[in-house]
């Protein structure tokens, strides 16, 4: 039982054999000894604990100890590196699909750091495009309101015209329909109203978004398709009503568009 001694004092054998912590993994080895003390004090006399099974019970502490120590670091090279590969998307054009799930394309302004993850930041205007989608759009300009009902009960909305309407007259592609992106997210249904042909005129409905998170509709009517109910209600146009903001995890980028130097 020559052994025993130096165990059963376990500040010495702190400082012999293992120093104040286990220097691999941090550990305090204190407790750990202070529980095998109470095992060995404990154990049948005719049949003691051996050497080879105590020290596998202490490598069996270090090496749990080691994993976490190890799994903590690489979650921090981890994070180091998303942190570099997001912010050198920022002024970079990208496709990728949003946090509430939308497909979204533009330019990465910022990134934020949430819940120890990077998040690319887009603040993305809404617009209209031509769209070579299957439609019944007919060549001209088109000009667009969506409006909503407010949390205070008053209509809201968005007018793309003039310099913001689209045009579908191209010599390069048979545009058949329009693209509305980056519709804002509202607490209530938004409707979207359109013009004819030339841009000015009635505004009459098109389509109505149930879901207020939608971020974007593809218009496919003809003139003679639009709805006869009209929009001429005034409305609040408010410019914050016009640019979204996009949050977008790492991993969910499709592409990086690069326009060239």
């Amino acid at each position: 039982m020559s052994r025993i001694p130096s165990l059963l004092n376990p500040q010495q054998a702190d400082s012999q054999q293992f120093g104040e912590h286990n220097t691999l993994n941090d550990l305090d080895l204190d407790v750990f000894l202070k529980l095998l003390i109470n095992e060995m004090q404990n154990q049948d006399p005719l049949n003691p604990m051996d050497n080879s099974e105590m020290l596998n019970q202490i490598n069996q502490i270090r090496e749990i100890g080691s994993t976490d120590k190890l799994t903590a670091t690489l979650d921090s090279v981890l994070l180091g590196q998303n942190i570099t590969s997001s912010t050198n998307l920022i002024g970079k054009d990208v496709k990728a699909i949003s946090d509430d799930n939308q497909a979204v394309a533009g330019t990465v302004t910022r990134v934020t750091i949430e819940d120890g993850k990077p998040k690319l930041q887009l603040d993305l205007s809404m617009k209209a495009e031509p769209s070579i989608d299957s439609g019944e759009v007919g060549k001209g300009e088109y000009a667009y309101r969506v409006v909503w009902q407010g949390e205070n009960g008053n209509l809201e909305g968005i007018e793309l015209s003039g310099e913001d309407a689209v045009s579908t007259m191209s010599n390069l592609s048979n545009y058949q329909s329009v693209q509305l992106r980056n519709l804002p997210i509202t607490t209530t249904a938004k409707q979207i109203y359109r013009t004819d042909s030339t841009g000015e005129g009635d505004y009459r409905l098109v389509g109505i978004l149930t879901d207020g998170k939608q971020s974007s509709y593809l218009d496919k009517s003809s003139d003679d398709a639009r709805s006869e109910t009209r929009q001429t209600l005034p409305f609040t146009k408010d410019p914050s009503f016009g640019v979204r903001n996009f949050k977008i995890s790492l991993n969910n980028v499709s592409e990086v568009v690069n326009h060239g130097t």
